[in-house]
């Protein structure tokens, strides 16, 4: 389950609070940083792929499902396409398909890293919790 970060705690509140402008969509990626970002970390601080087909992958608002504090994305796909991306160790959510936005949250895979090579796939059905 994604773990929310300070940058994404801080959009919600502004959002609902503040009435600040709502993202009309997020973003799934992939990190490669072995370390599990902190509570404190931003889009700059994340090692993505690079090249070989990958992209973050658009998430749409009516794929989500909303029950008991806990929101679940419908599963996606991230293929590797022309080489290889290494060790990915986690996933992240985010305001932008690029690092001018926030950093939302992350999940560091329990049971990673998945290596990726050309042709190989990760699949991902993003959760975040309120508690």
């Amino acid at each position: 389950m994604a773990k929310w970060v300070d940058e994404g705690e801080n959009d919600v509140l502004n959002i609902y609070l503040k009435n600040a402008t709502q993202n009309t969509t997020l973003y799934l990626g992939i990190y490669k940083n072995s370390e599990e970002p902190g509570e404190d970390a931003g889009l700059t601080s994340l090692t993505e792929p690079s090249g070989n087909g990958y992209g973050r992958i658009a998430l749409s608002p009516s794929d989500w499902s909303i029950s008991g504090g806990e929101a679940t994305q419908s599963q996606k796909t991230f293929t590797a396409s022309g080489g290889d991306w290494g060790n990915c160790y986690g996933y992240f959510i985010a305001t932008t398909a690029d690092n001018t936005g926030k950093l939302l949250a992350v999940e560091h895979f329990s049971d990673g890293p998945y290596n990726v090579v050309n042709g190989g796939s990760i699949k991902i059905t993003p959760k975040i919790t309120c508690s």
